[in-house]
């Protein structure tokens, strides 16, 4: 393995503080298996939908989060990618765990939003929550329900009041 310039280090290690700082939060997954077309399939669809992947040395991401005083306790190991939210913290995690259920492939190791670190069985749970924007259009759509029944009732009522007043009309004419 080619070793990396100090100069090249701190630069890495610069951006991770920045997509640290700059997001909501991350996830790391593994992407043991990937090849690259799936590995930019999915950097693709999280760049749609406001986060970014990217795979950075885990000594070096240890270090950025060190830096910036975030202490998550964990030792990162292996094949990682991070993927960093800048938007709905949900619609991400699902595509992840959409990917790795159609590929078969990697896995989600740890998640760390908000300041909370959340472990591979909560990021299942939290993957199979609503979005930000499907709860909304829930919220939305209960709220605007008895006003609409409230709207088609009047209607139904005011479409009575009118026929009655025209047989009325209609027998005055007679």
């Amino acid at each position: 393995m080619i070793s990396l310039s100090k100069q090249k280090k701190v630069e890495i290690l610069n951006e991770a503080k920045n997509l640290i700082s700059n997001s909501k939060g991350f996830y790391v997954i593994d992407y043991k298996g990937w090849n690259v077309a799936e590995i930019n399939l999915l950097r693709r669809r999280l760049k749609e939908n406001n986060a970014k992947m990217k795979v950075i040395k885990n000594t070096l991401f240890t270090l950025a989060l060190k830096d910036m005083n975030i202490n998550i306790f964990e030792k990162f190991e292996g094949t990682n990618a991070f993927v960093f939210v800048m938007g709905d913290e949900i619609q991400p995690l699902k595509l992840i765990a959409e990917f790795i259920s159609e590929t078969n492939k990697g896995a989600l190791k740890l998640g760390y939003l908000n300041g909370v670190k959340y472990d591979e069985k909560q990021l299942e749970a939290l993957s199979k929550l609503p979005s930000v924007s499907e709860l909304r259009a829930k919220v939305v759509s209960t709220i605007n329900a008895p006003i609409f029944k409230l709207v088609y009732s009047l209607k139904g009522l005011i479409t009575n009041l009118v026929i009655v007043l025209n047989e009325i009309k209609n027998k005055k004419e007679e």
